[in-house]
């Protein structure tokens, strides 16, 4: 009996995997389901599938969970930086002890490439380095920047603020839907893609974060300020918010936003350079459908926005 042991259900992605392995007929009793989450975890043994309570900080939690793991799912944590090195590694280390036989990791455009550097990718090129490393099969979904971002916190932010501000210049970005990169993960998990291959998961277009500016005025009709700050003038401005510059050593308690600011300026050099300049037709190799716009995907948010100051 195959064992798919998906990861992070109390989170998007994870969840969407799990959900599109149900739909894609595999029956519940061959999936197992992970997440730090009671109340997540009862919605998925309501349907009939196994769970375990499973944390990145408890290997032997994980150990547990991976156990008999035909497909492992890792979604990736969200604490970037020295915390999130720490709990990938745990992770790796209990596939290995766990016996699963393939991993499916949740990485980011460019983790392959010496050239690409930021305080995410080098998350990812650590955990890319330890699955390789395990002597595991492993497939890596290389996703870009997640449309959803833009759609909802980006648009919000801009709307309310009346400022779209970043450090990105004029580089594009592949962006796109977790439901797309879920979808993919779902058919990777499966054993479709090619042994021991990362994939390049992208929308269909480039756009920079002026297109993406111009997109959220015409579909709210807000006035929005398109701001380009270098490098500097960003750390100044998040140092202004409370944000601190190291997630390691950093104090979070008055910060607006639970990410550094030595992670937001570094993401955005990167897009500046060109990294995430990247389009393929991955979504449609493997779902058999065209991958979502940015466009599209705000269309179908928009809903949930603000109002524009003075058109409530």
């Amino acid at each position: 009996m195959t064992q798919y042991v998906v990861t992070g259900v109390g989170g998007y992605v994870g969840n969407a995997v799990a959900e599109n392995l149900l739909a894609d007929g595999v029956p519940a009793a061959d999936i197992r389901v992970t997440s730090r989450s009671p109340e997540a975890l009862a919605v998925w043994r309501a349907k009939g599938v196994e769970v375990a309570e499973a944390d990145y900080n408890d290997k032997a939690s994980l150990v547990a969970a991976f156990r008999d793991a035909d497909h492992l799912f890792l979604v990736s944590g969200m604490d970037a930086g020295p915390t999130r090195q720490i709990q990938h590694t745990n992770a790796v280390e209990a596939a290995i002890e766990a016996g699963a036989k393939h991993i499916v990791y949740t990485s980011f455009n460019g983790a392959e490439r010496p050239d690409v550097n930021s305080v995410e990718v080098a998350d990812h090129k650590l955990t890319e380095r330890l699955i390789i490393e395990s002597g595991i099969p492993y497939n890596f979904l290389r996703n870009n920047q997640y449309a959803d971002a833009m759609a909802e916190n980006q648009a919000a932010i801009a709307i309310t603020t009346g400022q779209s501000i970043g450090n990105s210049g004029g580089g594009e970005v592949g962006f796109v839907a977790r439901e797309d990169v879920a979808e993919v993960g779902a058919k990777v998990l499966q054993g479709l893609g090619e042994p021991n291959t990362g994939y390049d998961v992208t929308g269909p277009e480039l756009l920079t974060y002026l297109d993406v500016t111009n997109l959220i005025i015409e579909l709210s009709g807000a006035t929005i300020a398109h701001v380009d700050l270098d490098d500097d003038a960003m750390y100044a401005m998040w140092d202004s918010l409370g944000v601190p510059r190291d997630s390691a050593t950093g104090d979070f308690t008055n910060s607006p936003v639970p990410w550094s600011s030595d992670g937001m300026v570094s993401f955005g050099r990167m897009i500046r350079d060109g990294h995430l300049a990247v389009v393929t037709d991955v979504v449609e190799r493997f779902t058999g459908h065209p991958p979502k716009s940015l466009r599209t995907l705000m269309e179908e948010r928009r809903h949930t926005w603000p109002s524009a100051p003075g058109k409530a």
